[in-house]
């Protein structure tokens, strides 16, 4: 988003939350917009209204943030987790000899709950009442943590997920990251 489309944003928080605390200063305005200027105005804007219609509070950051990705990633709110078991179920029942494709067809979610193919050929290869109590179980917990993970990761620019991801690499090899 551009500047001068952020201004307008903050023109309509201004004018429906007549805090005069709310964004006071050009120091506030800069950090509001290097925090949300990777979103596209539209999102930004359709977030904000949404927002506007349903609370009677100012909007934080992350209220922007996170109205934003529900409207980009509808896909992370769809599928509950007995749904996305389901599909599972069905990937198991044909994993004995086709474990990678099944894998590959799976939503991302449940790829991570799962961890990869061969998981799914051991699952085929045991007894049903292990995988319908034990390991549906586990597979409820991942995918409920890999849900999680994926909306708290689509909150953020991309820019800020591969610094993290350098971070991490960096501290897996002991080297020291770069002052900011």
């Amino acid at each position: 988003m551009r500047k001068e489309e952020f201004k307008i944003l903050v023109k309509a928080m201004k004018a429906v939350y007549a805090d005069p605390k709310f964004i006071p200063d050009q120091y506030a305005y800069d950090v509001w917009f290097a925090m949300l200027e990777d979103l596209s105005y539209e999102a930004a804007h359709s977030a904000l209204v949404k927002f506007m219609m349903t609370s009677k509070f100012p909007p934080t950051i992350a209220d922007i943030r996170e109205r934003a990705t529900e409207l980009v990633h509808p896909d992370l709110q769809e599928m509950s987790e007995l749904e996305a078991w389901s599909l599972t179920r069905k990937a198991i029942s044909n994993s004995i000899y086709h474990a990678e494709e099944e894998f590959e067809k799976l939503p991302e979610a449940c790829k991570i709950a799962i961890g990869n193919s061969e998981t799914l050929r051991e699952w085929a290869t045991m007894d049903s009442d292990t995988i319908g109590s034990v390991e549906q179980s586990h597979f409820i917990r991942n995918y409920r943590t890999a849900v999680e993970r994926m909306k708290l990761d689509a909150k953020l620019p991309a820019d800020f997920r591969n610094r993290i991801a350098e971070i991490r690499n960096m501290a897996l090899i002991g080297v020291t990251a770069p002052a900011m």
